[in-house]
């Protein structure tokens, strides 16, 4: 089974009042979705509820100076 992140999400514009619950397989592609009005959209929430048989994950913040760090080590 492939896992997938489900977030609630917000138009970046204050004029629109888009607001959906995406799924996605990567966080990547969540933070890479665009509204219909051409705007970025943000995430604003998880759900508040999970799946019988989902897995929560934890999803721990790092520094960009880190993350960049561990890819030239790799």
């Amino acid at each position: 089974m492939c896992p997938m992140f489900v977030a609630r999400l917000v138009c970046s514009d204050s004029d629109c009042a888009e607001e959906l619950e995406v799924r996605a397989p990567t966080l990547e592609e969540l933070d890479r979705l665009l509204c219909d009005c051409g705007c970025t959209l943000e995430i604003i929430a998880w759900p508040d509820e999970a799946f019988e048989d989902a897995q929560v994950i934890r999803l721990s913040s790092r520094r960009r100076d880190e993350g960049s760090a561990r890819r030239k080590a790799a």
